[in-house]
């Protein structure tokens, strides 16, 4: 069963400076003892957030990897977003890497190359005897078939069945939903409609009233000549009203074709050209609370819907993203060395300098520059009086972060 929305923990993770997961590989740890979580990578204009969704028993995990800083949060917001989950071609019994070695994405560079906003969802369950279980039935079947005479079978075929006997040697298996989206505006556009509809009727109330009282106060003859003209001034009211939000529509729809291409973008990068054949991406929406009835009725026919604050993967298929834990590295790790130098991501115990190397560094040493005017004496004050706590000091000016740099060399 699902756990209850109550029963969940949020905890934001933030990588110290000398925190990197080059080797160390991290997740593995976390992931042979917690039996259920969620973990999203939310990408905002100014920084990137590694949040996690886990259970009161598992939160402790967390807090068990050195130069990870853990805070309990409350349940993040979600923006409005153009999203699709990732699902298999063909069955999950053949891994996706080789299990021998330890292959990674570069979801975190990816993301946050992209000038809005983004953010990749991992939901993981610890399914390893059901996936097991499955598996095993399959190469038991296939093994049979090429048992018997005159059976025969591609070279490819034999390959699969190898891969799948390693992905049963030792792996802990687990049922996956990853989910990638980019920020758009997204309209109901039934909605825009009724609104439009509102904006018409209003309009028009205020004609006939005006018209009214035009009568009241006018002969006959000024009456017919105002009402020519206020009838003129009417039509182009309810026009402007319609041309406004049909252009309202088109922009819309044109900002979700946008974000769509730049998903797709992303998780055609994201992925490996050695499996991404296998893989497809789907549609997909946030909706949030209990679904009624009639919603569930919808999904048959339309996109599915998860509520990101409760879902958590529970049925399995043949085209599920059954993964073990080496192929689940590949889209859930930590960030590298490489990642913490460039990224922005929050200010553990130990400060993140934003995009410069881990280095010593004392006030006298620092450079303060926001580009494109001079830092004034007054956020200079207030950086020095801050720097050691949080290194997040805004311009007054333009309200864009202040870099921290040592000797100008520092590049963006």
């Amino acid at each position: 069963m699902t756990s209850k929305i109550q029963e969940f923990v949020w905890l934001e993770l933030k990588p110290q400076q000398r925190f990197k997961d080059d080797q160390e590989n991290q997740v593995l740890k976390i992931i042979q003892y917690a039996t259920e979580f969620a973990f999203f990578v939310l990408r905002s204009k100014s920084e990137m957030r590694l949040i996690v969704r886990t259970t009161n028993m598992n939160q402790k995990i967390f807090g068990t990897i050195d130069g990870l800083t853990v805070e309990r949060i409350d349940r993040p917001h979600f923006e409005q977003m153009v999203t699709r989950y990732l699902a298999l071609k063909n069955h999950f019994m053949v891994p996706l890497v080789d299990l021998a070695k330890i292959v990674k994405s570069d979801v975190y560079s990816k993301l946050w190359q992209q000038s809005s906003g983004c953010m990749m969802a991992c939901f993981v369950q610890d399914q390893t005897k059901k996936i097991s279980n499955v598996i095993h039935d399959q190469v038991t079947s296939l093994e049979s078939k090429m048992s018997k005479k005159n059976a025969v079978f591609s070279s490819k075929r034999k390959i699969d069945l190898a891969e799948a006997k390693s992905k049963l040697a030792g792996h802990n298996l687990y049922n996956c939903f990853i989910i990638f989206g980019v920020e758009a505006t997204l309209h109901k556009f039934s909605e825009l409609d009724a609104e439009k509809r509102n904006s018409v009727n209003q309009e028009k109330i205020l004609f006939e009233n005006h018209i009214a009282n035009l009568k009241k106060d006018l002969t006959e003859e000024q009456f017919k000549k105002e009402r020519k003209k206020q009838n003129s001034i009417h039509h182009d009211n309810i026009k402007k009203i319609k041309d406004a939000f049909k252009l309202e529509v088109e922009r819309s729809r044109a900002d979700i074709v946008r974000s769509a291409k730049t998903l797709d973008g992303i998780i055609n990068v994201v992925l490996l050209n050695s499996f991404s054949h296998r893989i497809t991406s789907r549609k997909i929406r946030f909706m949030y609370g209990k679904k009624t009835f009639r919603q569930k009725l919808a999904e048959l026919f339309s996109v599915k819907s998860i509520d990101p604050y409760t879902f958590m993967p529970q049925k399995l298929h043949s085209k599920s993203l059954a993964l073990s834990d080496i192929e689940l590295v590949f889209f859930l790790s930590f960030p590298q060395e490489k990642d913490i130098q460039i990224i922005n991501f929050g200010v553990g115990v130990t400060p993140t300098f934003v995009h410069s190397p881990a280095q010593d560094l004392s006030l006298t040493d620092l450079t303060m520059q926001c580009h494109p005017h001079q830092v004034s004496s007054k956020d200079q004050d207030r950086l020095n009086r801050s720097v050691y706590h949080s290194l997040k000091v805004h311009c007054e000016k333009c309200g864009i972060m202040i870099n921290v740099r040592k000797d100008g060399k520092t590049e963006y």
